[in-house]
């Protein structure tokens, strides 16, 4: 049996040290590897390792001449010269009492020459060699060839160091940062083979609402407190993988060449491990983790690798899933939404490529048309026609919304004038975002278009949904006060699918509100809708509120809002969206005769 080097007296700090580097694992480092192969040059020798000595095991950050990756510490040369922490000669391994029975010895790769310089970092503290192995004895190391050695070892701690530095290291979690990660990654994507599917993983453990939310309640220290507990649960979790930290509530690990099963696997058990709350002084917090992964591709760069698991992470979140995989199709995805936000400014200036298309409301009393809603449409002259859902969504993250919002008020108060001067008595009902009320001059920018056009406040209603008040109830009850206080009418659009505060909706200024459509289409076929709905009607009155259906799309639909004392109704069984002088047309005969 081999001999075991004794530990150095060091040794629970020196690998300590040797964690925190986060080096065990890593992707081979270019400037490691010619530091290897050029010792071997130098020394004459078949085999050049820089070995990093962990606590069962030694592993090889660069090796040349040797296939193993790591071997075992018991059979360590390299664990007596850490020992000692001096430079380390063996003439003749099978002649020296401490190697003699070692299987690399006695087997391959069959060691006889051994010369190892010990890699001693600024702190003090071993934490490998850079070594050279001969499979011939010698008779030793010339003073040179050892000032040689050494002079390549200093090369190699000045490179780790460097990798340690506060540019490659994460302040608060001490783990290597985002640079690190990327540099990483470039290394993984070098050495990408055919048939190897290496795994980037990202987790992002909280979100970034969650952890603003947590800072605005409890202070910055405290939620960098958690994130550096949820930090330490990951890496329980992760079994000595490496962990980065590459976001302000995300981390990043990779996994090498894992089958489907267990990347499968590794992203449940991070899903499980959080799914205990994380009590941080006192505090248990259950947030919700997304966990996003993508393939490593030789032929996508670090920026695209990153870009993609953001992608994933993201998607994971938004559908509510444990984790989701990155695909090739998400990149198309991606680039048409900012090639349609790309778009949006030239068709804001443009006076063809934006329409407001008017859908009726009729009184469900005498059938008769009472306000027309104001949606609005873009035909692009190379994408065709782009559906709201596709375009807003986009626009309200960005400071786009407003200018659109501006836009729709501006040709929908015109529109409403001409109607006026006309003795058209029609409301025009027009959709605002719950971004359009976070803004403090939204009621100003209304006021100055009733004025542009000498607009009856009367004749205009704002929309706005039940998942508004979510964000800033208090805000946007200033906001709705504003518009009231203009003579402008509200109205609660989507109803039932969202806040549904009643105490609070009481308290708004609201004079109508719109049941969603999702309520309505089935009626009468659907039990449940049938039950719901004039529940929702009888609640609006309650209210003191008129009462509007959207996505009426039968004459039975119709009848039993009727029967039920629905107010109004809106939907393509009355008629579709259409633009103003199509309207004109259908307000000429009455629609029940059509």
């Amino acid at each position: 049996m081999p001999l075991s080097a004794p530990l150095p007296l060091d040794e629970a700090a020196r690998l300590t040290v040797l964690d925190e580097l986060c080096l065990l694992d890593s992707p081979p480092d270019p400037t490691l590897d010619a530091v290897a192969a050029l010792a071997t040059r130098m020394m004459g020798t078949e085999i050049a390792l820089i070995s990093m000595v962990d606590v069962h095991r030694q592993w090889f950050k660069a090796r040349i001449g040797l296939e193993v990756p790591e071997t075992p510490r018991d059979q360590s040369f390299c664990a007596y010269t850490l020992r000692d922490g001096e430079f380390l000669t063996v003439p003749d391994a099978t002649r020296d009492p401490r190697f003699r029975d070692n299987p690399l010895v006695t087997g391959p790769p069959h060691i006889r020459f051994y010369a190892g310089a010990p890699l001693r970092l600024g702190n003090g503290h071993c934490i490998g060699t850079l070594c050279v192995i001969g499979l011939q004895p010698r008779d030793g190391i010339t003073p040179g060839q050892q000032e040689q050695l050494e002079a390549l070892r200093d090369l190699v701690v000045l490179r780790i160091e460097n990798l340690r530095s506060d540019g490659y290291r994460d302040a608060l979690t001490a783990l290597p940062n985002r640079a690190r990660f990327g540099e990483d990654l470039a290394l993984w994507l070098s050495e990408h083979r055919p048939g190897q599917l290496d795994v980037a993983v990202a987790v992002d453990v909280c979100g970034g609402d969650y952890f603003r939310d947590m800072v605005k309640a409890l202070g910055w220290e405290y939620a960098e407190g958690y994130i550096v507990a949820a930090k330490q649960r990951l890496l329980q979790c992760l079994e000595g993988l490496t962990l980065y930290r590459v976001d302000t509530s995300s981390f990043a690990f990779v996994l090498r060449n894992p089958s489907e099963e267990l990347l499968a696997g590794r992203c449940q058990a991070v899903a499980r491990a959080f799914a205990t709350a994380i009590d941080h002084q006192g505090i248990p917090h259950a947030a919700t983790i997304s966990i996003g992964s993508v393939g490593l591709d030789h032929s996508y760069s670090v920026t695209d690798t990153l870009r993609s698991l953001t992608t994933a992470v993201d998607r994971a979140r938004q559908q509510g899933q444990c984790w989701s995989r990155y695909e090739r199709r998400h990149d198309a995805a991606q680039r048409n939404a900012f090639r349609l936000l790309a778009a949006l400014p030239e068709a804001l200036e443009s006076q063809q490529q934006l329409r407001l298309h008017y859908q009726p409301r009729v009184n469900l009393h005498d059938d008769h048309c009472v306000a027309v809603e104001a949606l609005l449409r873009w035909e692009h002259p190379l994408y065709g026609a782009i559906p709201p859902g596709e375009f807003i969504p986009l626009a309200e993250q960005s400071a786009l919304m407003s200018r659109i919002t501006a836009w729709v008020l501006d040709r929908a108060l015109a529109q409403a004038a001409l109607w006026q001067q006309a003795g058209r008595a029609l409301i025009i009902a027009i959709n605002v975002s719950a971004t359009d009320l976070d803004q403090p001059d939204f009621a100003g920018v209304l006021q100055a278009c009733l004025q542009r056009y000498a607009t009856d406040p009367g004749r205009i209603e704002i929309e706005f949904t039940e998942s508004a008040m979510i964000r800033h109830p208090d805000r946007l009850a200033e906001q709705l006060q504003a518009v009231h206080a203009l003579g402008v009418r509200i109205a609660i659009d989507d109803f039932g699918t969202g806040y549904s505060n009643f105490t609070y909706l009481k308290k708004l200024p609201a004079r109508a509100l719109k049941i969603d459509q999702s309520f309505i289409r089935s009626l009468p076929d659907n039990r449940t809708d049938s039950t719901i709905a004039p529940a929702l009607i009888r609640l609006g009155h309650d209210l003191d509120l008129r009462v509007v259906a959207e996505g009426v799309e039968s004459e039975a639909a119709y009848a039993l809002l009727r029967e039920w004392g629905c107010d109004e109704a809106q939907g393509y069984w009355i008629a579709r969206p259409m633009p103003s002088e199509d309207l004109e047309r259908w307000l000429a005969v009455p629609w029940r005769l059509r």
